[in-house]
């Protein structure tokens, strides 16, 4: 006689549920196509990820950040040179060819700015208006009329009042 193996006997607990054995789910017909459908959308993505050229992209993105760090730079350069062509505006050169000279001596330089004021900028300019005096123009007294009489006001007298009306364009 052939002997039956037994499994050892576990002892229940004392007014434990008796647990009921786990049942097949069944789906409806709409939820199986949903779920289909979701696992064919699944399978679509993996597989449009398997002919993705991955290292494609990833060049991409490495020429596209080398395009905008070149971007970002030019704009940070234009924008020093508007600053120096500004300064340089302020100095009061005669003329364009002067003004192109000092300010390819200060991009030269490679003269930075603090806020508003441009290291070393003073020395450029100096240096330059001891070597072209004549560059510059003479400060314009926007055509101020100085009185000439001997008033203690320091007005026009009647007499000057009615002379330059009568002149306007007249400048002392």
């Amino acid at each position: 006689m052939a002997e039956e193996t037994k499994s050892p006997e576990v002892p229940a607990a004392e007014n434990a549920p008796e647990q009921a054995e786990p049942t097949a789910k069944t789906y409806t017909e709409q939820e199986y196509n949903a779920l289909k459908t979701q696992l064919d959308t699944a399978n679509d993505t993996i597989k449009s990820y398997e002919k993705m050229d991955i290292d494609g992209i990833k060049a991409s993105v490495e020429d596209y950040k080398a395009k905008w760090e070149q971007s970002e730079n030019d704009r940070k350069a234009f924008e020093h040179r508007t600053k120096v062509s500004g300064f340089v505006k302020s100095l009061g050169l005669k003329d364009d060819i002067y003004e192109k000279h000092v300010t390819d001596l200060i991009l030269e330089k490679d003269l930075k700015f603090d806020g508003d004021k441009l290291i070393g900028g003073d020395d450029v300019v100096k240096q330059f208006r001891e070597k072209y005096p004549d560059a510059f123009k003479f400060a314009d007294t926007g055509g101020f009329i100085a009185p000439t009489g001997n008033s203690a006001t320091g007005k026009l007298s009647g007499v000057e009042q009615a002379f330059y009306s009568m002149n306007p364009n007249l400048k002392s």
